[in-house]
């Protein structure tokens, strides 16, 4: 079995919720590819899915090092940043997803992740005004939108009162 067909059988394995027999499959792969950066971020996925978070870390990482491109990418950088998160390391979780949000703008989902990641690093403001500014740009709604300039105003004054 050729790599790709290798890398799309340990993705079925994951659909069929065989998590174990999927990073299996993807160890022998390892082997004959050490360096491959789709392989290390499949691999990383595998040992992410089994919560097996801090394994997974060092083939995200080498992953990116080794050129992964494209939507792979983007959701490598998600991975590792959503991986640093998970094991409490909130300040590497932010300057990751920063990258990814700074690599792929227009990626809703590493701004959602990024938000996550600055609540955990106690940059409450940020992570609120992150959340609103992507919720005000990906949003269909008519009735959320109706309030996008008080949404907007409020975003930048969190802690704006106004006593009597």
């Amino acid at each position: 079995m050729n790599k790709e067909d290798t890398i799309n059988k340990a993705r079925d394995l994951r659909e069929d919720d065989k998590l174990d027999e999927s990073l299996e499959t993807l160890l022998p792969l390892l082997e004959e590819f050490d360096d491959d950066p789709l392989v290390l971020f499949e691999v990383g996925g595998a040992y992410d899915i089994l919560g097996m978070t801090a394994e997974a870390i060092p083939y995200y990482e080498q992953a990116i090092t080794n050129g992964l491109e494209g939507a792979e990418l983007e959701e490598c950088f998600i991975c590792l940043g959503t991986s640093y998160r998970v094991i409490g390391d909130y300040t590497e979780a932010v300057e990751v997803l920063e990258q990814a949000k700074s690599q792929f703008p227009t990626s809703n989902s590493a701004k959602a992740f990024l938000a996550l990641a600055l609540y955990g690093n106690k940059q409450f403001a940020e992570s609120v005004q992150l959340l609103i500014d992507t919720l005000l740009e990906s949003t269909a709604d008519e009735d959320l939108l109706s309030f996008a300039d008080t949404l907007d105003y409020f975003k930048n004054n969190l802690d704006e009162v106004w006593p009597d």
